[in-house]
């Protein structure tokens, strides 16, 4: 039922629009299988070690985007219940003069990667970063025709963007503290899209026409989902997707996942556009810069552990 993007055919625009209108569609991944599989090995070692090695990895004011964080932290934007759930952040780095750094430096933490821990981490999951960030500008870059700007435009909105790695890693069920705790309750992410290749298994569910459905990344693709930024920017053509991430009655292992976040530069101004062919209606969304809205929801899931860079009035 979700659409399938080749980003060589990729359609016609209203085939495109369509995906977007749904909020989750499939694309074929360029990431090499290879690679992932050798990141989950490195994550699954990591992930096994013992508490306290795994908390010496936490990059304290990085807001989570880096580093290791520990379970029952991150909260989605309605959950009483924080999810239950382990996550590993990484990006790449900023010169420490660029001014994008200078401005808003807990967007923009150096990664970290536990080598001492797992030799050999640090390098395949830089290497995953790129890879998939390629894939990631290849996707917008597709979809820039049909919402009626130059394939250029995403170039520049993504230029130096604090676009993030997360690896997930989601244990048995039967070790959560209460029955309450889920692995991620339904939530919206705050990006332009994510990309999401393979998980080591299924429960990642979205949310069509009030129903769950269960969505799966087949062989050498990936799943990609709208976020907020493009959600806002396109005036809710593009729709961010409501999804979930639970275990199935007869699931007894746990699941480990690795996604990217594609955020735009925080500089960048959300000015809503005007999408060739969709249907004429009121501005449904104010302005806001990418990092307003990046605070804003932060504050929201209460994961704010820094206080956020005063920006000059523009």
């Amino acid at each position: 039922m979700f659409k399938d993007i080749d980003l060589d055919r990729p359609g016609s625009h209203a085939h495109l629009r369509a995906a977007l209108h749904d909020g989750f569609f499939l694309v074929r991944n360029t990431v090499p299988e290879s690679l992932l599989d050798e990141a989950y090995g490195f994550l699954r070692t990591f992930f096994a070690l013992d508490d306290e090695a795994k908390r010496a990895c936490r990059v304290p004011g990085s807001n989570g985007q880096s580093g290791y964080t520990p379970p029952l932290v991150e909260h989605a934007e309605k959950g009483a219940v924080p999810d239950w759930k382990e996550l590993f952040h990484w990006g790449a780095p900023l010169p420490a003069h660029h001014p994008l750094r200078r401005r808003y430096p807990a967007r923009y933490p150096d990664p970290s990667f536990p080598d001492h821990l797992v030799p050999g981490i640090g390098s395949a999951l830089r290497e995953l970063h790129a890879r998939m960030l390629r894939f990631q500008h290849d996707v917008v870059g597709t979809l820039a025709d049909a919402i009626g700007v130059h394939p250029d435009y995403f170039t520049d909105v993504l230029e130096d963007g604090p676009v993030v790695n997360r690896a997930t890693w989601y244990p048995p069920m039967d070790q959560a503290p209460s029955e309450r705790h889920v692995w991620a309750v339904e939530h919206q992410d705050f990006d332009l899209i994510t990309a999401l290749p393979r998980a080591t298994a299924g429960g990642l569910e979205v949310l069509v026409d009030g129903e769950w459905v269960a969505v799966e990344a087949p062989p050498g693709h990936a799943v990609v989902n709208v976020g907020m930024v493009l959600d806002r920017l396109t005036n809710g053509l593009a729709r961010a997707a409501v999804h979930r991430v639970v275990a199935g009655p007869d699931q007894r292992e746990g699941r480990l996942s690795i996604v990217q976040f594609c955020h735009p530069a925080p500089w960048t101004t959300l000015t809503p556009l005007r999408v060739p062919g969709a249907e004429e209606g009121p501005q449904r969304f104010a302005t806001l810069t990418a990092d307003e809205l990046f605070q804003r929801t932060m504050y929201r899931i209460r994961r704010l552990d820094a206080p956020p860079t005063p920006v000059p009035a523009r």
